[in-house]
């Protein structure tokens, strides 16, 4: 072998280890990268023999990657050629410029500008602005949390719309729902490999409502190398959860960790000043006019949810431009109570714990002391469940109300009521008609 051609076969394995390295995926490598040989080097190119067609197929999605640690090791990247094994080489279009993928349509109000901040959402507006500004440096991974429509989404689809205005990074935005069915279709088509190199080339990755994937083993194991692929490369995650990762039941230990590696943010229901600013902000987006007593009156009512301001919103538009309907206070009513909600009953601890004490026929103060007395204990581990499944309070505050000594007491409960209620038909109707008592 002449000497250049060593060089140049030194060097093609040590680009192939850090390949090997950066796959985490051995069977992957051994079929699609270990048969690909180097013929040479020239120019700005690098040339390479693979086995055949059928091969390329499967090759070429790993072609990005050798470029990029080619220029890693090398200094440069090259444009890569291949040829089949007794054939002609020919040079493979160069790698796509970065893009921005969608997994669901964005909306294009949710942007920075548009998302009214408040003393209850300030610290989760300032953290998503700084890693979209600074992504991979302060807060890795970005953890948001907290109920329904209060705005995470908006945060994370504005990170996605910041950067694609000033920006070219590769950015996902996806529900963890998605996340979850491509890689199941992956298993099913057999290209895992190719679903993994997709996530694992990116500069963002944005997974809405991750709680989705606990108890998901496989996707778990999946998402566990990607976020670590992706951390180590100092590449910006951002998650959102309805509860923070310690309180996510059946999510692996391993990713609770990494999950608590960045920064977490709780998103809490905006105060009546901060839900005044945001109809007020969606009237004027949307040209519409209200009266402030008006405003005022939807806002004392409407006090847990952003969507649903909006939802009245939209139909209150729609009353007086297509009906032409006068609005006032009586109107609010109709379209609160009857069409958003349904004239339902906020459940709270409070609540459970009175419905639980009813159908048992037992007193508050038994359920709240220290005793494993099985006509208490049961009760007492029904409200828990029912505490963590409807009121979304933290495990810390029902440990509280209902006498357990820390948030495991809750978690061992939750986690025992909702085996029997899965298992068992009795304790699946004693709870049915508690939680039809509450849901009223």
């Amino acid at each position: 072998m002449e000497k250049g051609q060593e060089n140049v076969e030194i060097l093609w394995k040590e680009v192939m280890a850090k390949v090997e390295e950066r796959l985490n995926d051995n069977r992957a490598y051994d079929i699609w990268l270990r048969p690909v040989k180097i013929k040479g080097i020239s120019a700005n190119k690098v040339q390479l023999e693979i086995p055949g067609t059928t091969f390329e197929k499967g090759f070429i999605p790993y072609i990005g990657l050798i470029r990029e640690i080619f220029e890693d090791i090398a200094g440069w990247k090259p444009e890569i050629e291949i040829s089949y094994t007794g054939e002609e080489k020919r040079t493979t279009p160069p790698s796509p410029t970065p893009t921005i993928e969608y997994e669901t349509s964005l909306n294009p109000s949710y942007t920075f500008d548009n998302f009214v901040v408040g003393p209850k959402n300030q610290l989760a507006h300032a953290a998503a602005q700084a890693v979209a500004q600074s992504p991979g440096i302060a807060y890795n991974p970005l953890f948001l949390y907290g109920g329904f429509g209060l705005g995470k989404t908006h945060l994370m689809q504005a990170i996605v719309h910041f950067i694609q205005e000033r920006d070219e990074k590769n950015i996902l935005y996806l529900p963890a729902d998605v996340y979850l069915n491509e890689f199941i279709q992956s298993i099913k088509n057999k290209t895992t490999h190719l679903f993994r190199q997709r996530f694992r080339k990116l500069d963002f990755l944005l997974i809405d409502d991750i709680h989705f994937i606990a108890g998901k083993e496989g996707t778990q194991e999946e998402f566990f190398h990607t976020f670590n692929f992706l951390y180590d490369q100092r590449k910006q995650i951002i998650l959102s959860s309805d509860r923070p990762p310690k309180e996510i039941s059946f999510l692996e230990k391993r990713l609770v960790s990494r999950f608590e590696w960045g920064l977490l943010v709780e998103v809490l229901p905006p105060d009546f000043e901060t839900r005044v600013a945001i109809l007020k902000k969606k009237c004027e987006i949307k040209k519409i006019v209200l009266d402030d007593e008006i405003i005022y009156y939807i806002t004392e009512n409407v006090k847990d949810n952003v969507r649903i301001l909006e939802g009245v919103l939209n139909r209150l538009f729609a009353l007086s431009t297509l009906l032409s309907q006068e609005i006032d206070k009586k109107v609010v009513d109709e379209i609160i109570d009857g069409e958003y909600y349904n004239k339902r009953v906020v459940v709270t601890l409070d609540s459970v714990m009175s419905a639980v004490c009813d159908y048992f026929k037992i007193k508050e103060d038994d359920i709240v002391k220290n005793t494993r007395i099985k006509n208490i204990l049961l009760p007492r581990q029904i409200g828990m469940f029912l505490g963590r499944e409807l009121t979304g309070s933290s495990l810390h505050s029902i440990a509280i109300k209902f006498g357990g000594k820390d948030h495991t007491t809750v978690l061992y409960a939750y986690k025992k009521i909702k085996t029997l209620y899965q298992n068992d038909q009795y304790i699946k109707g004693i709870i049915d008609e508690i939680r039809s008592t509450l849901e009223r």
